[in-house]
């Protein structure tokens, strides 16, 4: 309860009963808004199989209407700090997501993951949301490096069709992979394949690390089997859909 960096609040919401949510890690570029059509991209995918998404966008800071009016508004870093918030993301309409910002909870989180270590801090993010609900983080590399660094957790890296793309991309994988993280690269359709191709190539080369590229039409099953779930949960079968029903995994 008195543990530094964990508030009373998330071990409450934690006890509740039912499954958590899962997380969904996204590396941010360093010009954010340039990944939001990437980012819309795959919450519509999501969406379109019947899951409840949420994206906290931790490149957004909350203001203070975000922490102090109704839920529609809401910022992680209420979500986070008040009691009565539980089973977000329960009723959402069919075919749509909601979008958090989360700069300011993100730093709650870090503080989290310096004095208790990273599965704590994911407890702690996940335990405002319904369960089933998948939370899409987006955020930078170098703050999912330290939040959940040392998991080996998959993290999507974009390629983006934009210039310094595969210095983005290529800083990330670096970053996330000594992290104890497993970076992928999830490519926009519009993305160069000579890019795309580069970045595996300077990880293979430079980081002895070999490094997947999922194909936008993969993203949402493969982003489901590969989310991150509270450790010790028995009740969030990895696989299970918001409503309970199977995915079922086509890679090893």
């Amino acid at each position: 309860m008195f543990e530094p960096g964990f508030d009373q609040a998330a071990g409450l919401r934690a006890s509740l009963p039912g499954a958590h949510a899962a997380l969904v890690p996204l590396a941010s570029p360093a010009q954010p808004s340039r990944a939001f059509e990437w980012l819309c991209h795959l919450a519509a995918e999501l969406a379109a199989q019947d899951r409840e998404v949420i994206v906290v966008d931790a490149t957004a800071r909350e203001t203070a209407a975000q922490r102090d009016t109704d839920d529609a508004s809401l910022g992680l870093h209420q979500a986070l700090q008040d009691p009565s918030m539980a089973q977000l993301g329960a009723t959402g309409e069919a075919g749509e997501w909601r979008v958090m910002p989360g700069a300011l909870g993100l730093d709650l989180l870090l503080d989290t993951a310096r004095h208790a270590g990273p599965k704590r801090a994911l407890a702690r993010l996940l335990a405002p949301f319904a369960g089933g609900a998948l939370v899409l983080l987006f955020a930078p590399p170098q703050a999912l490096s330290a939040l959940l660094g040392g998991c080996g957790g998959r993290v999507l890296v974009p390629v983006l069709p934009q210039a310094q793309a595969s210095i983005d991309a290529y800083g990330a994988v670096k970053l996330l992979q000594q992290a104890g993280l497993n970076p992928v690269l999830a490519p926009a359709i519009e993305a160069p394949a000579q890019v795309v191709s580069n970045v595996v190539d300077c990880a293979a080369r430079y980081l002895n690390h070999s490094l997947s590229v999922w194909p936008s039409a993969t993203w949402a099953l493969r982003a489901q089997e590969s989310a991150l779930i509270p450790a010790g949960d028995t009740t969030t079968p990895r696989l299970r859909g918001a409503h309970g029903r199977a995915t079922h995994s086509l890679w090893s």
